[in-house]
């Protein structure tokens, strides 16, 4: 199974005092048992990125730890930057939300979010959730 992750899902599991943290690292290890292929869009990369990069220590070991976990980074097509324009218009998401369920329909993806407005949305869109 492919699996486009939301900022939320990477957040949580690189960062233990988050909410999200234990059902981040439990979607995380099943995937990996699985052999699901996990992806993350380079828009949704940078939301993930952008506390850690304060700090380059930080901004480095969370670039190890995506790496040592396999995600493939998409890189979004003009294609699915109209794509996300349109889905953001039609839901009340945000800018990366759109990004996010624009590229799961690109590369045939199921969507993985803790958001849910994000689950929501890609319900209307008859997108697959985990």
């Amino acid at each position: 199974m492919k699996l486009l992750l939301d900022a939320d899902v990477l957040i949580g599991a690189l960062d233990r005092s988050d909410a999200h943290h234990t059902q981040a690292r439990e979607l995380l290890v099943g995937a990996h048992e699985r052999h699901d292929q996990l992806t993350i869009s380079a828009v949704n990369l940078t939301e993930v990125l952008i506390a850690p990069a304060a700090d380059a220590s930080l901004l480095s070991a969370a670039r190890e730890a995506i790496a040592a976990l396999a995600i493939a980074v998409h890189q979004p097509s003009e294609a699915i930057a109209v794509d996300a324009a349109r889905l953001g218009s039609r839901h009340p998401i945000s800018l990366p939300d759109a990004y996010l369920l624009a590229s799961a329909k690109y590369i045939g993806a199921s969507v993985a979010s803790f958001d849910r407005k994000v689950q929501q949305a890609a319900s209307r869109e008859s997108l697959a959730t985990v």
